[in-house]
């Protein structure tokens, strides 16, 4: 499948979905270890190459949530393990003590991220309840992500994601509200690179008024990214019953505008 938006635009980077599936592909490329999904990810954006994450390699304590695998927390001590890191770290722990004692394990070129925090809740106990308030499903199957133009006619992705600079966002931006007459039309949840185009989408394909979910807005997500896709681009993902209606509409829409054509 091509397309529209992505063909009139002239994108470098065509849309890439996310399947969900009972079985592995072939030639998949994945984790064999520990580390963030993202840099797979932006392979598949960028060379168009198929990669594949399963419940029994998870790589990070933000993975299992973003493609639907659980909470990923066994109790409630991992989960303050991840509010004290997703905040500020040592100085936001409710027990620095025993929060440092896990970091001293540690590899020493991950000691200083941890101590730190990422930062990107004020404190810890916002972290938490943003944490609990996380769309959690749960399932065992495989995650797939490839390119718009590989999907077969009998697959439904979860997730459709574009990969837009400002002019190609902008536009995206004018078609999704085209609709609408209501406020709040895209969403920013505080999230991670690979939960704004899982998990935050799955719970968009549930409404019956669905948005789309822009990131990544976590430099984590985009430091393993940067390789592949450069500093100014954003993705913006959405349920594959919205994608078809932005498809619709683009067919009469911004993309035909002779305002547009001074930016292509």
């Amino acid at each position: 499948m091509q397309s529209n938006i992505s063909e009139k635009l002239n994108m470098k980077y065509p849309p890439i979905v996310l399947l969900k599936s009972e079985k592995e592909p072939e030639n998949a490329i994945g984790p064999k270890k520990g580390g963030c999904v993202m840099s797979f990810i932006a392979q598949t954006i960028a060379k168009r190459t198929v990669s594949c994450f399963s419940k029994d390699k998870v790589t990070c304590g933000g993975l299992p949530v973003a493609f639907g695998w659980g909470s990923g927390f066994k109790n409630e001590e991992m989960m303050d393990f991840q509010a004290t890191f997703l905040s500020c770290g040592v100085e936001s722990a409710p027990d620095s003590e025993s929060y440092q004692s896990k970091i001293n394990f540690m590899p020493k070129h991950s000691q200083k991220m941890f101590v730190e925090g990422e930062r990107i809740y004020s404190d810890f106990e916002t972290a938490k309840e943003c944490i609990q308030n996380r769309p959690v499903y749960d399932d065992d199957k495989f995650v797939i992500f490839k390119g718009l133009e590989d999907l077969k006619d009998d697959e439904i992705p979860e997730s459709v994601i574009f990969t837009v600079n400002p002019i190609e966002l902008t536009a995206l931006i004018q078609i999704n509200s085209s609709f609408r007459i209501n406020d709040n039309y895209i969403l920013t949840p505080q999230a991670s690179a690979c939960q704004a185009i899982g998990c935050f989408v799955f719970r968009e394909s549930e409404s019956d008024d669905p948005k789309p979910v822009l990131g990544p807005i976590d430099f984590a997500g985009r430091r393993k990214m940067k390789h592949f896709i450069p500093d100014d681009y954003l993705t913006l993902a959405m349920p594959w019953k919205l994608f078809l209606k932005l498809e619709e509409l683009s067919h009469k829409s911004v993309l035909q505008s002779h305002l547009l054509e001074k930016f292509i």
